[in-house]
């Protein structure tokens, strides 16, 4: 829904998988029923279905398996039972099974035998050519599944609903290869998230209806003329955000209902290529994954997202490998990722985005609902377009230890609107808290910074084309990382660890709660990391909070303490104007221990109000113990930069506390300040 483009078009019909507009009383879930031949339930049973076999056989062994789907549709199967069809087996039609299972003995559709997967194949007749409807605890596992005729309305693979339902637990499609799925070649129904591949869906207007464990993994997903993989809900509304797209999904505007997410989403190691329209998309959500996927060539035929989420909170999105979207003009997506409408908390990390002519990540909302999203250790290579994209209230951005490798590729040196392509590009002025600290960017492109003014730029290294005069603590000049953009796959990206002479090694802002790992799992150092993706060295990974800070000098200027650990050269410390007498201290706490070989200080107008001379002291656990005594800090600037200097201890210590004597300091002012304090 980025800036209104990517859903503008003609209506749809229908909801393809049989959304039901009136009202109707709610349904609640039922057990099936059992035989029972004494005092234990009837015990799970295995069906067999063969092209050559016969439906008036039981089609309970390979040998007296049953032929048809609709034998198999008109089955009421029970908790534990397993349906398999043989391999290198083609049924025509739709494959549409009745009865549910339980949390550990669940309904199981997979296939038997050795030889290619189980071959549906809905021809472009049927709204789904695997079709879950109203079902629980149900596995669909193994299937090749096509549906494609001589048409142009959009059809599903494998469609998974559930309609006033209320929680609907234990759904997992897993191992099925779905392609050549049917849609419009051009238009919006090109970009239908109601149609695609494997498509589920929470519907109804009655009783509040969402998913519970539902998992969609290690699928291949191919030639749709519209989506690869949506999970979507009618139960949607909230934030001034009421409806979805009626042209498209067959659902009047009056008949959404007020958000409630689906649980245990995860979305895991799946294969999407070659898609008309998005990806992989999770709406109406909470607490989402969406993980180890591989996603190339989407938005081919549609402006689109590789992977979006929308309606949606505290959502994950990692390690995934996304390629190849398309770019369809300045205001029409093309990007790896889009944070999109409504979205609170959203972590993307430990991603590979390269090769995307729209751009790396986007975030944009409607109505009053925010767009948030924290993007962190991921490697972007070759995004062209707007590399970052902000729009309608998007807010609460935080983009750190990142690298981002753009160069001047033919597609941005050639693109008739490569005028308008920005490293990042603000939309709105809806758009405010962005920050950008401790990333590597290469611009060979030269692209500008669009930003509006609204970002906030913090000790990021720039090679090649501008800094950004906003970055008060930037660094500049060659990043030296091994060997930059060459990496191919997600496997491939030891082209990103800084080099031994690297200005980025330890250069970073210390980010509390960074996760504790960087863009291949490498442990981060406690303190300092390396600014960018990857770091040369690891550490504990520890994922905590950031040291507490307190001091004798007292708080002047309306600051405090925190502004000295809180991962900013941005806000910082002062003390009073007046009264200040030495010696006094500024006291670190950690929360855990960790080893110190160095205390670098970040000041700004540093001759002016800098720190001239201290001792260092660690806490061993019942004392301060001094390691350094009246070390000397000469501060070379007297301006709104940034500057660092460091205090060497003579050998590292483990410790759990950290304490600044302060002896002297320059005071223009009256008053001695520091930006931030952390270590190495």
């Amino acid at each position: 829904m980025s800036r209104g483009w990517r859903y503008a078009g003609p209506a749809l019909a229908a909801v393809l998988i049989g959304t039901s507009t009136g009202i109707t009383a709610p349904t609640a879930w039922a057990a099936p029923a059992r035989d029972h031949g004494g005092p234990s339930l009837k015990a799970a049973t295995s069906y067999y279905v063969d092209p050559q076999g016969s439906d008036s056989a039981d089609g309970r062994t390979p040998g007296t398996a049953w032929k048809s789907l609709s034998k198999v549709n008109a089955q009421t199967f029970e908790a534990g039972d397993t349906v398999s069809f043989k391999a290198g087996g083609t049924w025509t039609g739709q494959l549409t099974p009745h009865g549910s299972g339980t949390a550990s003995s669940p309904v199981t559709l997979t296939s038997y035998g050795t030889g290619a997967r189980p071959r549906i194949d809905g021809g472009g007749s049927v709204d789904a050519a695997i079709k879950i409807a109203d079902l629980h605890d149900v596995v669909v596992d193994g299937f090749e599944v096509t549906n494609t005729g001589s048409g142009t309305t959009p059809r599903i693979g494998i469609g998974v609903s559930a309609t006033d339902k209320g929680a609907v637990p234990g759904i997992t499609v897993r191992n099925n290869q779905v392609h050549a799925i049917q849609g419009a070649a051009s238009g919006s129904q090109a970009s239908n998230p109601s149609a695609g591949g494997i498509i589920v869906s929470a519907l109804g207007k009655q009783t509040p209806t969402y998913y519970d464990n539902l998992r969609i993994e290690n699928n291949e997903v191919f030639d749709s003329r519209s989506y690869g993989i949506v999970t979507w809900s009618q139960w949607m509304q909230r934030e001034g955000w009421n409806s979805l797209w009626a042209d498209l999904m067959g659902i009047p505007d009056a008949d959404y209902r007020p958000w409630t997410p689906s649980t245990g989403v995860v979305v895991d190691g799946n294969t999407v290529h070659d898609i008309s329209a998005g990806g992989i998309t999770v709406m109406q959500a909470q607490g989402a994954r969406i993980e180890h996927n591989r996603v190339d060539k989407t938005a081919q035929n549609h402006g689109n997202v590789g992977i979006w989420w929308a309606g949606a909170d505290d959502t994950m999105v990692q390690y995934n490998d996304v390629s190849g979207t398309k770019y369809w003009g300045v205001a029409s997506d093309g990007t790896a990722f889009d944070a999109d409408a409504s979205v609170h908390r959203s972590i993307v990390q430990h991603n590979f985005s390269h090769d995307n002519e729209g751009g790396f990540f986007i975030a944009v909302s409607t109505a009053s609902a925010p767009a948030e999203a924290k993007i962190r250790y991921n490697v972007s290579q070759g995004d062209a377009n707007q590399v970052f994209a902000l729009s309608t209230n998007a807010k609460n951005i935080d983009i750190y230890n990142n690298t981002i490798w753009v160069p001047l590729t033919p597609f941005i040196a050639n693109h008739p609107d490569r005028a308008s392509f920005s490293l990042v590009k603000v939309w709105n002025s809806t758009v405010k808290d962005v920050r950008f600290r401790n990333n590597v960017i290469y611009n060979g492109a030269k692209l500008p910074y669009n930003d509006q003014s609204v970002v906030t730029y913090d000790r990021n290294l720039y090679q090649d084309g501008p800094v950004p005069s906003a970055d008060k603590a930037a660094l500049t000049g060659d990043s030296k990382l091994t060997s930059p953009g060459t990496a191919k796959s997600i496997a491939d990206l030891s082209g990103y660890v800084p080099s031994a002479n690297s200005p980025a090694i330890a250069a970073g802002l210390d980010i509390a709660n960074d996760g504790g790992r960087d863009t291949v799992d490498t442990k981060l150092p406690s303190g300092m990391p390396d600014l960018g993706g990857l770091q040369r060295a690891g550490g504990p990974g520890r994922d905590e909070a950031a040291p507490t800070a307190t001091t004798t000098f007292g708080d002047g200027q309306s600051t405090s303490p925190a502004a000295l650990t809180d991962g900013s050269d941005y806000t910082s410390w002062a003390s009073p104007s007046s009264g200040v007498t030495y010696p006094g201290t500024i006291t670190l706490n950690f929360p855990s221990g960790r080893t110190v070989s160095e205390v670098v200080l970040a000041t700004h107008f540093g001759q002016g109000q800098g720190i001239t001379k201290a001792d260092v002291q660690t806490w061993n656990g019942s004392s301060w113990v001094t390691r350094a005594t009246d070390a000397q800090i000469t501060w070379t600037s007297n301006s709104a930069t940034v500057e660092r200097q460091s205090i060497r201890l003579p050998s590292a210590v483990s410790t759990t506390g950290l304490r600044l004597v302060v002896k002297s300091a320059n005071h223009t002012w009256g008053n001695l300040s520091v930006n931030e304090i952390t270590t190495r």
